[in-house]
C-alpha cells in the first residue's frame, strides 16, 4: 500500500499541471509538461517531446540485472537522436548502474539496473529525464521485484565491465560472476559471450568461471559514425537450462565524445610457457591518429595468472611504451587478460590483450638465461655492458659454452653495437668458458625519460630460450648538483640530516657535531660528472656568537674554521663516479641549565663544467640542550 502512495505522489504534479492547462484562459498554446514554454505548431495541450521507458522483463528477483529501454520522439513520432537521458529509480529496490546515455539514430538510449533485497514482491519505478530545446522531459517505466528462490534460481549471471561509453575501436574487459541462490560463487562454469545488438565484436567468446566464480572477456568498439548503443550476452547453462544475462554499453564517436584517445596493446608472444616472461607494447594517439608522447601507462593483470615486472612506462616519440610480463604456473592451461591503463587531462584510456599460458615448463630442456647489465639507469648516447648467462639445469649445473646468443632492443632509444663500435642489430656472440655472452648497448636521443626493454635469445637443444632486461634512461633539465641525503629539500631541519644531542645540567664548555655530506655532479642527462671541482661555502649569516664552523675537505685539503678564516670556502673535486664528499663540524657552547643552543647551516656549492655554471645549496640545524638542574 505504501508503494502505491509513493505512485500516486509521483503522478500528482503532473496531474495537477494537466488540469491547470484545461483552466488556462489563454490561446490554447501552453506546454502543461514545461511552464513557459509553448508546444508550437501542435495541438493544443500536445507536448513536444515523449519518453518512454520500457524494462526488458515485467518481474525480475532480487540481485537481478535488467535493461530498461528509453525512447525519446518528438510530437511528429521522429526520434531524437544524440540526446542525453539522466536515469533514477524513484521508488522500490533498485540502483541505476548506468546514471546518463546518449540516444542513438532510433533516439534509444539504453539504462542499466540492479535490483536489490527486498522481503515480499515490491515495484520499482525508473525515471529517465532529459532536456530538448530547453524544454523537459520526463518518463517512466516500472516492473515488480520479488525475493529470490533459491530453488527456482539456483545460478544467478550478473555482467560488469569499466565503462558503459567507450569511444570507437576501444576494447573492455566484461566479467561475468556466477553464484548459487545462495550467493556462493560458482567454479569452472563454461560462460559464452556474444554481441546481441550494435557494432561490436568479441576478441573472446567462451571463458570459464574461476575459484571466485568470474568468467573474463574482451570486447571491442565498432566505430559507428553516430552514438549507437550495443548489448553483450552471456549465457551459462545449469542442469540442462540456459541462464543469460546482459549488458549494455555505447560507442561515442570522438567528434562528440570526451574519449579523445585510442591505445592498442600486443603482446610479444600469444601462448607461452608457464613461468616464461615476455612483453607488451602499446601504442597511444589522440583522435587525429598523433602519437601521444611522455604519457604514463600502467599496466596490470585484468584476468589469469601472470606478474607485471615493470608496472609503468613512459610513451615515446612514436607513443609507444613497452612493460615485461611473466607467466605464472597454472594447474591447467589458462588464459591472461593484460590491461594497460593511462589518464589523460581526467580522461581514461584502456587497452587489454590475451594471452594463453601453457602447463609446459620453460622450455622442454632444463635450460635457464638470465640478462643483465652494468648499470641500471643511463643518460643518453651512454654505454651499457650487457651479459647473458646461460646455464644448464641439470645436476649439477653447468654453464652452456660457446652457444650463440643474440642481442636486440625491442622497445626504448637505444642501439646494440658490435665490438668495434658500430651499430648492429641483431647482434650474436658465443658463449664463453662460464656461459657468458657479452655485447655492448649505447642509449639515444630520447626527448623525455623512457625505458629501454633489451632481449636476450639462445637456441638449445633446439629449443628457444628467452630473456629480457629493462635499463632506465634518464633526462633532467639541467646540470645539477645534488647534496645526497635522506631529507628532502622542503624539510624544516634542512635537506640534511638534522643534529642534537643532549649535556648534563653542570657541563661547561663546547659541544662538537661531526656531519659527513656527500654530493654529486650529474649533466642534462643525469650522467656523473668525473674530475669537477665544486667550491663550498657557508651561506649564511646572523650565526651565534659562540659557533664554530670548521670545513674539512679530502686531504690533501686544508680546513678553514669559522670565525677565524674569511672566506669560509673549500674546493673538492669529484670523484669517478661523479662524487665528492667532505665533513662539517660544527661546535655550540652549552647554553646553560634548561636553556637550548641551535644553529642552521647553510651550503653553498658552485662549479663549472663544459661551459655550464651551477649553483646549488643544502643545509642542516644543529641542536644542543643542557639537562635542568635537580
Amino acid at each position: 500500500m505504501r508503494y502505491f502512495n509513493k505512485v500516486a505522489l509521483i503522478l500528482l504534479p503532473v496531474l495537477m499541471l494537466a488540469l491547470a492547462g484545461c483552466g488556462s484562459s489563454s490561446s490554447g498554446k501552453t506546454d502543461p509538461f514545461n511552464p513557459g514554454g509553448t508546444v508550437g505548431g501542435t495541438t493544443s495541450g500536445t507536448p513536444p517531446y515523449s519518453l518512454t521507458l520500457t524494462p526488458a522483463k515485467s518481474a525480475a528477483f532480487a540481485n537481478e540485472q535488467l535493461i530498461v529501454t528509453a525512447v525519446l520522439k518528438d510530437a511528429s513520432n521522429t526520434p531524437i537522436a544524440n540526446q542525453t537521458v539522466n536515469f533514477s529509480i524513484t521508488a522500490g529496490p533498485a540502483t541505476a548502474v548506468s546514471t546518463s546515455a546518449r540516444t542513438d539514430s532510433n533516439g534509444v538510449a539504453l539504462a542499466f539496473v540492479r535490483t536489490g533485497a527486498t522481503a515480499v514482491t515490491t515495484n520499482v519505478i525508473v525515471q529517465g529525464a532529459s532536456t530538448v530545446n530547453s524544454k523537459s522531459v520526463v518518463g517512466y517505466g516500472n516492473f515488480q521485484v520479488s525475493p529470490a528462490d533459491a530453488n527456482l534460481n539456483s545460478t544467478r549471471l550478473s555482467l560488469s565491465m569499466t565503462s558503459l561509453a567507450v569511444s570507437p575501436n576501444q576494447e573492455q574487459v566484461i566479467i561475468a560472476t556466477a553464484k548459487d541462490g545462495s550467493n556462493n560463487p560458482l567454479a569452472n562454469l563454461a560462460v559464452t559471450f556474444r554481441v546481441a545488438a550494435g557494432p561490436a565484436s568479441m576478441v573472446i567468446t567462451n571463458s570459464f568461471t574461476d575459484a571466485n566464480g568470474q568468467a573474463t572477456t574482451i570486447v571491442k568498439a565498432g566505430n559507428p559514425a553516430a552514438v549507437s548503443n550495443v548489448i553483450i550476452e552471456a549465457t551459462a547453462t545449469v542442469g540442462g537450462n540456459a541462464v543469460v544475462a546482459n549488458i549494455p554499453f555505447q560507442v561515442v564517436p570522438t567528434t562528440i565524445s570526451t574519449v579523445n584517445y585510442t591505445m592498442t596493446m600486443a603482446a610479444s608472444k600469444l601462448v607461452v610457457d608457464n613461468n616464461e616472461e615476455f612483453f607488451v607494447a602499446v601504442t597511444l594517439k589522440d583522435s587525429g591518429a598523433n602519437p601521444v608522447v611522455g604519457q604514463t601507462v600502467n599496466f596490470s593483470i585484468a584476468s589469469g595468472e601472470a606478474a607485471v615486472i615493470t608496472p609503468t612506462a613512459v610513451t615515446d616519440s612514436l607513443g609507444k611504451g613497452i612493460a615485461r610480463i611473466r607467466a605464472l604456473n597454472p594447474a591447467s592451461t589458462s588464459a591472461v587478460i593484460l590491461q594497460a591503463l593511462a589518464t589523460i587531462d581526467g580522461t581514461v584510456v584502456t587497452a587489454l590483450a590475451p594471452v594463453q599460458i601453457t602447463t609446459q615448463p620453460l622450455s622442454a630442456s632444463i635450460i635457464k638465461m638470465t640478462l643483465a647489465s652494468d648499470k641500471q639507469t643511463v643518460g643518453i648516447n651512454s654505454d651499457v655492458i650487457l651479459t647473458a648467462t646461460v646455464t644448464d639445469l641439470q645436476s649439477p649445473p653447468k654453464p652452456v659454452q660457446d652457444n650463440p646468443v643474440t642481442f636486440s632492443v625491442v622497445g626504448g632509444s637505444a642501439n646494440v653495437l658490435d665490438p668495434s663500435g658500430n651499430i648492429q642489430e641483431p647482434f650474436t656472440v658465443n658463449t664463453d668458458s662460464m656461459g657468458n655472452a657479452v655485447c655492448r648497448l649505447r642509449s639515444a636521443a630520447t626527448p623525455t625519460s623512457s625505458s629501454i626493454i633489451v632481449k636476450s635469445t639462445t637456441t638449445v637443444n633446439d629449443k628457444e630460450v628467452t630473456a629480457y632486461h629493462t635499463i632506465d634512461i634518464v633526462r633532467q633539465n639541467s646540470y645539477v648538483i645534488n647534496f645526497l641525503t635522506s631529507g628532502s629539500a622542503s624539510d624544516p631541519s634542512g635537506n640534511l640530516n638534522r643534529l642534537s644531542g643532549t649535556v648534563a645540567f653542570d657541563f661547561v664548555g663546547t659541544v662538537t657535531f661531526k656531519q659527513l655530506v656527500p654530493f654529486q655532479v650529474l649533466d642534462n642527462n643525469g650522467i656523473p660528472l668525473p674530475n669537477v671541482a665544486v667550491a663550498l661555502e657557508i651561506s649564511n649569516t646572523g650565526r651565534n656568537l659562540d659557533t664554530r664552523i670548521e670545513l674539512v675537505p679530502p686531504l690533501p685539503g686544508v680546513p678553514v674554521v669559522y670565525p677565524f678564516d674569511d672566506p669560509l670556502k673549500i674546493t673538492v673535486r669529484t670523484d669517478d663516479h661523479g662524487m665528492g664528499i667532505f665533513t662539517c663540524n660544527v661546535s655550540l657552547a652549552a647554553p646553560g641549565a634548561g636553556m637550548t643552543n641551535t644553529e642552521s647551516v647553510i651550503y653553498q656549492a658552485t662549479a663549472t663544467s663544459g661551459g655550464v655554471s651551477m649553483l646549488s645549496y643544502g643545509g642542516f640545524i644543529a641542536t644542543v640542550t643542557q639537562d635542568k638542574a635537580p
